[in-house]
C-alpha cells in the first residue's frame, strides 16, 4: 500500500507499508503521517545507501515512543512493521537508526 511519494535527487521515491504494517498502525492506533514523517527524516544519502542491500532498517523514535521497520528495495521503501514503543529488541543484522 502506497503511504507516500517523494522526490529525492529528482527521482520518485515511494514509501510502501506492507499489509502486515498497515494493519499493525491500525491496531496500534499509530498515525500514518508520523510513519511518514519519520522515514523521511533519514538524511536521503543515507536512504539511498540502504538500496537493494537487503539490510532491514529500524528506525527508534523515542520522542513518539514508535518503531519502524524497513527496508530500501529498488528505490522504494517497504516499511515491513511499526511498533507502537520505542524500547524493542533489534534481532541481530538490523541496521538502527534512532531519532531523538
Amino acid at each position: 500500500m502506497l503511504l507516500a511519494e517523494s522526490k529525492i535527487i529528482n527521482k520518485g521515491f515511494r514509501i510502501e507499508g506492507t499489509t502486515h504494517a498497515v494493519q499493525r498502525m491500525k491496531e496500534r492506533n499509530i498515525d500514518k503521517k508520523i510513519v511518514i514523517e519519520l522515514v523521511r527524516s533519514l538524511d536521503y544519502s543515507k536512504l539511498l545507501s540502504y538500496n537493494n542491500t537487503g539490510e532491514e532498517i529500524a528506525i527508534i523514535d523515542q520522542e513518539n515512543d514508535i518503531a519502524v521497520i524497513m527496508e530500501v528495495r529498488f528505490n522504494k521503501v517497504v516499511v515491513i512493521t511499526v511498533i507502537d514503543r520505542a524500547n524493542i529488541h533489534i534481532k541481530e543484522g538490523t541496521r538502527l537508526e534512532e531519532i531523538a
